[in-house]
C-alpha cells in the first residue's frame, strides 16, 4: 500500500515519515509527483479545510494519473491547529495565516504570546487539534480521524525541535514545551501522532 502525504508542509512530511516508519506501507508526498499547488482553505472547521484538500489533491491525482494503480493508493490530508481558550480559540483553523502574510513561525509565537502576557497561568490553556482524512484513489471511500494534545501556553519560546507552535506549548503532564521534546516521544502523545494511530489501525485492519 502507497500511502501518498497530501500537504506543502515539509515539517509534516518528516513527522509522518517518523510515524509511520515501523508501519508496512510506503510512504511518498504530493512533492515526488512533482504538485507544487494547493487549494485555499476556506473552510470553517479543521475537517472542512482537510476535506478541501482531500477533494483537491484526489482530483488532480486521479486526472494525471500520477499514481501506481498495480498497488492500493490512500490519500492522506491533515488539517491542525492550535486553540488558545483565552483567545476565544483562536488562532485555530487560521493557525498557519495567523497575524496575517508575512509572518513565519517565530512571529505568530511572539504574536501570541504578546497577547497572552498579562494572562494568569491557570487561564493559559491551550489544545492541539489534528484532523486527518484519508480516501482509496481508486474508490474515493473516505475515513476521518480526529485527536487532541492538551496543553498550555507559556510564557517564552522554549526548544528548537519540532515546528510552527512546539515552542510555546507544554503538553500535560510534562515541565516542557512540545519544541523540546524528542521526536519520539513528541509523536507518542502529539495530535497528529495519535490521529494517526487511528489511521494506522484501522488500514492495518483492513489489509
Amino acid at each position: 500500500m502507497n500511502i501518498i502525504l497530501a500537504t506543502q508542509n515539509r515539517g509534516k512530511v518528516e513527522e509522518f515519515k517518523r510515524i509511520f516508519t515501523d508501519c508496512p506501507v510506503k510512504l511518498s508526498s504530493i512533492f515526488d509527483y512533482g504538485i507544487t499547488l494547493e487549494p485555499e482553505e476556506t473552510g470553517s472547521t479543521f475537517s472542512e479545510n482537510a476535506q478541501i484538500k482531500l477533494e483537491y489533491y484526489l482530483e488532480t491525482l486521479q486526472k494525471n494519473k500520477y499514481y501506481d494503480s498495480s498497488q492500493k493508493n490512500l490519500l492522506l490530508a491533515e488539517d491542525s491547529g492550535i486553540e488558545i481558550k483565552a483567545l476565544n480559540g483562536e488562532p485555530g483553523v487560521l493557525s498557519a495565516r495567523y497575524g496575517g502574510e508575512g509572518l513565519d513561525s517565530a512571529d505568530r509565537n511572539n504574536l501570541i504570546l504578546k497577547k497572552m502576557k498579562d494572562v494568569a497561568p491557570e487561564n493559559r490553556k491551550a489544545r492541539f487539534v489534528c484532523c486527518i482524512k484519508v480516501a482509496y484513489i481508486e474508490t474515493d471511500i473516505v475515513y476521518e480521524f480526529i485527536e487532541y494534545s492538551e496543553g498550555i501556553i507559556m510564557d517564552d519560546i522554549y526548544g528548537s525541535k519540532g515546528f510552527g507552535y512546539d515552542p510555546i506549548f507544554k503538553p500535560l503532564g510534562y515541565n516542557v514545551s512540545m519544541g523540546s521534546l524528542e521526536p519520539e516521544i513528541k509523536d507518542k502523545i502529539s495530535h497528529r501522532g495519535l490521529a494517526s494511530k487511528k489511521l494506522i489501525k484501522k488500514i492495518l485492519d483492513e489489509r
